[in-house]
């Protein structure tokens, strides 16, 4: 009889309720708190982790969001209610015994543990470009120069852990906040992974947001490890999430910022690693496993989540895919609350691997691409799959953040909102706005600096004072006010760079009419005087572009 790891939920008691919500590394599971089922033992290694219950929004209730019939029910504190809340323990038994288990009095649902992996490439393709590119690609030099650089923001790297040190080397250190990162077991220390597909991820995502506060969340070393070295299952996964939620519910001092981003650079690969379609238990499908119900309740408290496409594009899928190139957005990779990335590579053509859309639990899968398969970190000859594009655009939504912190009751500062700026920001590839390669088309850090950047004028009064002083019948800057005030500098320029300047304000000019009028003044100056007009004296009102005019 085949076997299966399962995650079992189970009603509120008080001492599993305590344990949960302790949740410590190291930690273990106390027999006396799970139901007693016959033929079945529980993970006794596992710790038990909560999922939020729902409470009834009425039409009344601030903030107002449109479509929206429930909220996490929370106490008087803002804190996730233990008594509303179910919880999740694991165990692994014969099939036959799955209807013994959901039948327990206790028993609110049982679900597959489905392995997940990290969305590393087919092996084989060198790299093209490096991190620089990528960097120049995102704008991040101007970015960084009006203060989105992560600065504040924390980023949630869920993998297989971070290197600091193979980070300096790299060249690019990071903040890591060891207190509010997560480990699955006793004996691992944030920071001090083994070099790998986790060290890959922090280095992209450190590539717009080099100033973020990082948070190691080892979920990729899961005690529950499947065949290969690298991966984990899903009740792990909800632990995780269950510690963020934490972190982001956790009393606030007055004005702080309190922003999250979490990367998810993994994927299940095969739907044969799950319950089939339609099983109460599966996860590929249904919105109500227990880890498609934490991710939405970790958005809900503020965090903006990205995840892998994955790698079963039908050019090049990887060999995980068994085949299989369609509809292979697996559960939380295309969930509604998170941003599903592809790839594509620094001249923004979509990398063969790349899985393509639908999703499975949202229909327009993926929302946008990130740059991937480039050579950055050293972890790998290229930093590649949907694992690399993911992280690239994480930085970018921790440096949006910057901007757009996140508010509780504050819609307009959702992640919601943040998803929707990312999408709109996009530079659109493919197929005229959405399609199933590119999403809505690929992160641009340009136009979010555009979107961004403070207004800089320049007073062509002062830049050219000769083209102000009045002339008879020679007024350029009555003629053309839109020389004279409102113009901003191209990004990078400096604003007295009188040759870059973002033309697009002087659309309307006719540049024939304007040459003609600059002759006529220099042939006023040649003959009403030496050729040389002094500037108009400091303070004078007789300069036509003061700003009294």
């Amino acid at each position: 009889m085949a076997k299966r790891k399962l995650i079992v939920e189970v009603k509120y008691n008080k001492d599993l309720a305590e344990s949960a919500f302790l949740a410590a590394a190291g930690q273990t599971l106390d027999s006396g708190t799970v139901p007693k089922i016959a033929g079945v033992k529980f993970d006794e290694s596992f710790a038990p982790a909560f999922l939020p219950g729902m409470a009834a929004r009425a039409p009344t209730t601030v903030p107002y969001v449109s479509g929206e019939k429930f909220d996490l029910a929370l106490d008087a504190e803002q804190q996730v209610d233990p008594q509303k809340s179910t919880y999740i323990v694991r165990t692994e038994v014969d099939e036959n015994k799955i209807d013994n288990i959901s039948s327990a009095k206790e028993v609110v649902g049982v679900y597959a543990d489905v392995e997940v992996q990290p969305a590393i490439i087919c092996p084989g393709s060198p790299a093209l470009g490096t991190d620089s590119d990528v960097a120049r690609l995102l704008c991040v030099n101007q970015l960084k120069r009006i203060g989105m650089d992560g600065t504040g923001i924390m980023i949630a790297i869920v993998d297989t852990g971070i290197n600091l040190a193979h980070m300096a080397s790299a060249g690019r250190p990071i903040n890591l906040d060891a207190g509010r990162s997560w480990v699955p077991s006793s004996g691992m220390v944030p920071g001090n992974a083994p070099v790998g597909h986790g060290t890959m991820c922090a280095f992209d995502a450190a590539i717009a947001a080099p100033k973020a506060t990082f948070l190691d969340v080892q979920l990729l070393r899961s005690s529950a490890t499947g065949p290969t070295p690298m991966s984990g299952v899903l009740s792990d996964a909800v632990r995780a999430y269950s510690h963020l939620i934490r972190i982001m519910t956790a009393p606030r001092r007055p004005g702080e910022n309190r922003s999250l981003v979490v990367n998810n650079s993994w994927a299940m690969f095969h739907s044969s690693w799950d319950f089939p379609v339609g099983h109460p238990g599966n996860y590929s499908d249904n919105p109500a496993h227990p880890f498609n119900r934490i991710v939405s309740a970790l958005e809900r408290v503020g965090a903006d989540i990205l995840f892998a496409a994955g790698n079963c594009g039908s050019n090049c899928p990887d060999g995980r895919c068994q085949g299989v190139t369609s509809n292979t957005i697996y559960g939380a990779n295309g969930h509604p609350s998170v941003l599903t990335i592809a790839g594509v590579d620094v001249t923004k053509a979509r990398v063969g691997y790349s899985s393509q859309g639908p999703g499975r639990l949202s229909h327009n899968k993926p929302d946008l691409c990130g740059y991937t398969h480039f050579k950055g970190s050293g972890v790998y000859a290229a930093d590649g799959g949907t694992s690399a594009a993911t992280p690239v655009v994480t930085g970018v939504v921790a440096a949006v953040r910057n901007k757009r912190p996140f508010s509780p009751g504050n819609p307009a500062v959702a992640p919601a909102a943040i998803r929707a700026l990312m999408r709109s920001t996009a530079l659109d590839l493919g197929a005229s706005g959405f399609d199933f390669d590119h999403g809505f088309g690929v992160v641009d850090g340009c136009a979010l600096y555009k979107r961004f950047r403070p207004p800089i004028f320049i007073d062509i009064c002062k830049r050219y004072p000769w083209l102000c002083y009045p002339r008879p019948g020679l007024d350029i800057c009555k003629r053309y006010p839109q020389l004279c005030r409102n113009i901003q500098p191209r990004p990078g320029a400096t604003p007295d760079a009188a040759d870059d300047l973002d033309m697009g304000a002087l659309d309307d000019i006719d540049f024939g009419e304007l040459m003609e009028m600059a002759w006529k003044i220099g042939f006023y100056d040649a003959h009403h005087g030496s050729g040389k007009v002094d500037a108009a004296p400091s303070g004078s009102d007789e300069c036509c572009c003061s700003e009294n005019e």
